[in-house]
């Protein structure tokens, strides 16, 4: 008997017509900034990315939550690689009273026309005068597949969605992947970094190195200070400073592994941060650019991240491992840690101190609330971080592969990275050091010819890379972080050439780590107004 009623079942099924099946369809919300939607250089791409079977489609409706109009649709009859979709014209009177300020005719891909109508109804509502644009809303995305599927969907104010409604852009454990987060700081900023405008003549995203200091002929904020990286919100949202470990496991800002450089300390040059208790920073203060003492302490991991928090400001964390001195060709100090002398036992203790660091930032920011503020950067594979971090944290974070100058394997890096990391990463750190770089000629990879690694990073992830423009100290030339004086030749690194970084293919994307914040600041000014 349950043989019978089953090939019943069955029959009946195949009887239905296909075209009865009905189309699956969710729905989900998401809060949007006016403010972020109307800026100047606002990106107004929208459209939709998806798989159609013959005959099927695709159609995605976005409507203004609270009086339920509709403000974009598209829709997809045959598969797209690109975002694109076809429209509808919608008579006013079609769409209810909350369309009351649209054209009389409007085509529903005309989203901003849309949202301005919309926020102007929203404001006469009352009879007050308003600040236009200032506040958000919410808006209500459905998605319809019929016989399609849906990839992800590009929406101004909202980015990248995916098929599931969440941040395509992050890894689902990530704080930014949930839209519920879509008009938080933190992830607006990371989703400018990831979001390149190749349109654009210039969209260089700014890393303020040890915050913006110097200035004022070095009678300005000492590097690395509280008063150094508040200020370098007027130029950019994004810090990148070096943390090291003392011997004591407290994670210290620093550039140096002296202290002597850069503050009051009265001991020698020879004192470093790795062989010293935390103790010893108590009651020192920093050292301005022209060297005179300024009224700011050393911070601690945890005071940098209490700023993040304060300021609505996102981290690129630089490690700087425990290395051994080598003064022309001979380690002279901290030698255990000499990979000539002492090989992959050297080598193991430089990643382990590099680990160490990580893991104690991470347990920081958890305590904090604050995994999302930060980006890590990385000479290591993603293989070699899940040894010393759990896959659910990984999970959390995001990464920046550094691409060391001369490596020899940096195709296989990358690709490790794109493998591996995938979502998590924002940006690939290239580091290139003039014309003649191997990262900077053309090559062929897998029967495709690229015209550089920033070309194939693009290619490949849709992602930035990066670059450290170093810009001179002072007179004395570049210090390293054992206090060691270089005056570099120009001809070998170009990385402080601004108009020649802006010629590289790919440059004018770049993720510039910089102690000149101000001066890229005008640099994309300038490229903007010449290309329009």
């Amino acid at each position: 008997m349950l043989k019978e009623l089953l090939k019943l079942f069955v029959f009946a099924f195949f009887l239905i017509p296909i075209g009865k099946i009905s189309a699956a369809v969710r729905t989900f919300e998401v809060p949007v900034s006016l403010l972020e939607l109307f800026a100047p250089q606002a990106d107004w791409q929208a459209g939709i990315i998806g798989n159609i079977s013959g005959g099927g489609n695709v159609v995605v409706k976005i409507y203004y939550k609270e009086s339920k109009t509709l403000v974009y649709q598209a829709s997809l009859t045959s598969t797209s690689t690109t975002y694109s979709g076809v429209g509808v014209d919608y008579k006013r009177s079609d769409l209810g009273s909350g369309a009351t300020y649209y054209p009389d005719v409007w085509n529903s891909l005309d989203i901003k026309t849309a949202l301005f109508a919309i926020e102007r109804k929203r404001q006469k509502a009352d009879g007050k005068l308003h600040r236009y644009l200032s506040d958000g809303m919410t808006l209500s995305i459905e998605m319809t597949e019929n016989r399609g599927n849906i990839q992800t969907v590009k929406i101004p104010g909202v980015g990248i969605v995916d098929h599931d409604g969440g941040n395509a852009l992050f890894y689902p454990d990530h704080y930014c992947y949930d839209l519920k987060h879509n008009i938080d700081p933190v992830t607006r900023i990371w989703k400018r970094v990831k979001m390149p405008r190749l349109d654009l003549g210039a969209d260089v995203l700014v890393a303020a190195h040890r915050g913006f200091w110097g200035d004022n002929l070095g009678a300005g904020y000492p590097e690395n200070s509280t008063g150094a990286f508040e200020t370098a919100q007027k130029y950019t949202d994004v810090l990148e400073t070096d943390i090291m470990m003392t011997k004591d496991k407290r994670m210290v800002i620093s550039h140096d592994y002296s202290l002597s450089r850069l503050s009051n300390y009265p001991g020698p040059l020879t004192d470093y941060l790795f062989d010293l208790n935390s103790g010893v920073l108590s009651g020192l203060l920093l050292r301005k650019r022209n060297t005179d003492v300024s009224v700011y302490p050393y911070l601690f991991f945890e005071n940098l991240v209490d700023i993040l928090l304060q300021k609505h400001m996102v981290l690129t964390v630089d490690i700087k491992d425990i290395r051994a001195r080598v003064v022309n060709g001979q380690c002279v100090a901290n030698c255990d840690y000499d990979t000539k002398l002492h090989g992959d036992t050297a080598r193991l203790k430089i990643k382990e101190s590099w680990m160490t660091c990580l893991q104690t930032c991470i347990q920081i920011a958890e305590e904090k609330n604050a995994l999302q503020y930060l980006a890590f950067k990385t000479p290591y594979t993603y293989d070699e971080l899940a040894a010393y971090v759990s896959e659910p944290t990984l999970r959390k974070l995001l990464f920046m592969p550094v691409i060391q100058p001369k490596r020899k394997d940096f195709l296989n890096f990358t690709d490790g990275w794109i493998d591996k990391g995938g979502k998590k990463v924002i940006a690939y750190e290239t580091n290139f050091l003039n014309e003649r770089d191997p990262y900077l000629k053309s090559f062929t990879r897998d029967g495709v010819t690229y015209e550089n690694l920033l070309h194939y990073v693009f290619q490949k992830t849709g992602l930035r890379s990066g670059c450290y423009p170093e810009e001179p100290i002072g007179q004395k030339g570049t210090v390293t972080r054992f206090v060691d004086w270089k005056m570099k030749y120009t001809v070998n690194d170009r990385r402080g050439d601004h108009y020649w970084l802006m010629t590289v293919p790919y440059g004018k994307i770049m993720v510039m780590t910089s102690d000149r914040p101000d001066i890229w600041d005008k640099v994309n000014q300038i490229y903007n107004m010449t290309s329009q």
